[in-house]
């Protein structure tokens, strides 16, 4: 959350001046919306040229290269791969916590009647593409690939808001409202199937002590204890047990998000009298004359500010907000790169070795676009649900096809769907790549075109 400083109002170091004018626009770009999907989309792009380009068994050395943690006697050994994949996305998932949390809470979905669109539309964006992807691994008699039906449902927040962002004025504030409670919800049903379908062997013990550890978490939460490091201890001890207990790791992040704090510890009327107090305090010692380092008063009352605003802002808002540009633009980009490689095909392969593929597409394609804008047509048609202001069925159209891009998420399910056989996640990352491409761009026309009508 960048503020604009005006010149006359900065301290400069020696080079700053010059400094700035590089620093300056590279900041505003890493602030805007966009970003996360460009450095996504980046991050694909060089994985799939490393494999293509001659250097796959660098691509696939970097990707086994073998990490340890040991402490004393104690050790624990996972390729980059591994750690990306189920420890570091934990974070990415604690995101969506949180982000989920806040929406339930204030958001597009605290409201009944204006959650009902949102969670119809992604209703019709889980179960469709779910269908067609089934109904054409049936078709084929491929029944190796049926557990790939979740790979279609999610959809990556990220890249579809980064497309909606580029449309600017074209696309209405509504739309992106709608766009993220759907991935919200889409990403909900993502992660539920994760969980209920891609365990394959339940560690009783370990889920006990993790729902303990939950437990723990709660009443750290409702004792008003607001402090990060009881939840990041709390967080790691839940993600160890759910590990050990065969379902899958990530899902602790999102556990972990929904006991995350709501209330600052103070209200607005404490924050507006104690910060009312601290800059009268400040101008009573203020100097022109004197920088605030050698001002210690000055400097007491700067830091006391901060504590103040610290105090009277909400934990899930201030940990997304700490966390999001590390995810964001570290973690995502790193899984994007090492799940993204895929050698693409250099001549028409045959119908046998591109039934996951077109099922992906056809699913992230027609199944997204189809199945939300039918859903909702349903429920307007019944009077279940409403247009909000300023938006039109064709908009609605639009962004279901914008919602197909999966990209973040169907690639993450893809791999545990089809964990062990190499051949389908090939073919699986090749239909959610040009599926994802595919759905962006009929999206983003269908709403260029709406918008200019």
């Amino acid at each position: 959350m960048g503020y604009e400083i005006k010149e006359e109002n900065r301290d400069h170091a020696p080079l700053e001046r010059g400094f700035l004018k590089f620093s300056l626009p590279v900041e505003s770009f890493i602030d805007s919306q966009i970003v996360a999907g460009i450095v996504l989309l980046v991050s694909a792009i060089a994985a799939i040229l490393m494999v293509n380009l001659g250097w796959q068994h660098s691509y696939e050395a970097l990707s086994t290269l073998k990490l340890t943690i040991s402490l004393g006697d104690w050790s624990i050994s996972h390729s980059l791969h591994y750690w990306i994949n189920d420890g570091l996305m934990v974070l990415f998932f604690f995101i969506l916590g949180l982000e989920i949390k806040y929406e339930c809470l204030v958001g597009a979905l605290s409201d009944l009647k204006d959650a009902a669109l949102v969670i119809v539309m992604a209703l019709g964006g889980m179960v469709l593409p779910a269908l067609i992807y089934s109904s054409i691994i049936w078709i084929s008699d491929s029944s190796n690939a049926y557990q790939g039906w979740g790979v279609p449902m999610a959809t990556d927040t990220a890249f579809a808001i980064g497309i909606l962002t580029l449309l600017g004025a074209k696309a209405p504030r509504a739309a992106y409202i709608i766009l993220t409670g759907l991935a919200i919800v889409d990403d909900m049903g993502a992660v539920a199937v994760i969980g209920l379908f891609y365990t394959e062997q339940i560690e009783v013990l370990s889920l006990l002590w993790a729902a303990l550890t939950l437990l723990v978490l709660f009443f750290i939460n409702i004792l008003g204890i607001r402090k990060p490091i009881f939840y990041l201890m709390g967080g790691f001890f839940l993600w160890w047990f759910i590990l050990q207990s065969g379902v899958h790791a990530t899902t602790a992040g999102l556990l972990a998000a929904m006991m995350v704090p709501t209330r600052p510890y103070t209200n607005k009327v404490w924050f507006r009298r104690k910060m009312q107090h601290v800059i009268q305090e400040f101008k009573d010692v203020d100097s022109v004359d004197t920088p605030i380092l050698e001002n210690e008063k000055q400097h007491a009352l700067a830091v006391k500010a901060e504590d103040i605003a610290k105090q009277s802002t909400a934990p899930i808002l201030r940990w997304g907000y700490t966390l999001d540009k590390p995810v964001s633009l570290i973690i995502l980009p790193l899984f994007a790169f090492l799940n993204a490689g895929v050698m693409l095909p250099t001549m028409i392969p045959e119908f046998k070795d591109t039934v996951v593929t077109l099922a992906i597409i056809l699913a992230l394609v027609l199944g997204k676009g189809i199945g939300i804008s039918l859903f909702a047509w349903l429920g307007l048609k019944v009077g279940a649900v409403r247009l909000p202001n300023g938006m039109t069925f064709p908009h609605i159209i639009g962004i279901g096809f914008l919602a197909g891009v999966g990209f973040t998420m169907s690639l993450f399910i893809s791999a545990l769907a089809f964990e062990g056989q190499p051949a389908l996640i090939e073919q699986a990352k090749l239909g959610i790549l040009f599926g994802s491409l595919l759905a962006g761009i009929i999206g983003a026309t269908i709403l260029f075109l709406v918008s200019d009508d």
